[in-house]
């Protein structure tokens, strides 16, 4: 015969369940609580954040500029700057080169020119061709500064134009005068001799 338990103990067994119960309960709520904002963000829709795309700034812009803009002056025309002292070829069997570069006081006598500081470049043409070489449309001009201002030829003071032609083996020279300021750099003198011949160009500071 089974023993009867004593209901103090029964009340007690009671209280310990009906505790364990409330904080089952307790807990499911506060987890529920605590995961509610995240599930119902996942239901939501978020805006997707920006791509950045790596665009150059003002400063880089500015100094790639001031980069595009020095290798211009070099070779913007086509062309490619030589030295003062060079040696140029202007087409097969042709060469050419600034034998000096004088400082001179010119002194303008025809319209247009005008006297004062000036350079007076003797340019050598060797012919090596073969044959003889025509000079007759050959053109000198001459720039200064950063500007590339055109000098004034000073024709009528000391100026000697290239002769008509020069026979294989021989040079040729002729000496141009430009109205060019003392302060003036770089000076920049171009060579076309013409009959198809290539623009050369010598570019430097000349000793005043």
């Amino acid at each position: 015969m089974l023993s009867q338990v004593p209901r103090s103990r029964m009340y007690v067994a009671a209280a310990v369940a009906a505790a364990a119960v409330l904080v089952s309960v307790a807990v499911v709520l506060i987890v529920r609580s605590s995961s509610g904002p995240a599930t119902a963000g996942s239901d939501s829709t978020v805006a997707a954040a920006p791509s950045s795309t790596p665009y150059p700034s003002e400063k880089d812009s500015s100094s790639s500029s001031d980069s595009d803009d020095e290798d211009a002056d070099e070779s913007s025309d086509g062309d490619r700057a030589l030295g003062l002292k060079a040696v140029a070829t202007t087409s097969p069997g042709v060469t050419a080169r600034l034998a000096r570069i004088d400082s001179v006081q010119a002194t303008a006598s025809l319209p247009g020119e005008i006297g004062g500081p000036a350079l007076a470049i003797t340019v050598n043409v060797k012919n090596e061709t073969g044959k003889k070489l025509d000079l007759a449309l050959g053109v000198v001009n001459a720039y200064y500064g950063p500007e590339r201002t055109p000098a004034v030829s000073v024709a009528s003071d000391g100026e000697v134009p290239f002769p008509a032609s020069v026979a294989d083996g021989e040079s040729a020279k002729g000496v141009y005068v430009f109205q060019i300021p003392e302060e003036a750099r770089p000076v920049r003198v171009e060579l076309d001799l013409g009959n198809g011949a290539d623009v050369v160009v010598f570019k430097g500071r000349p000793q005043r």
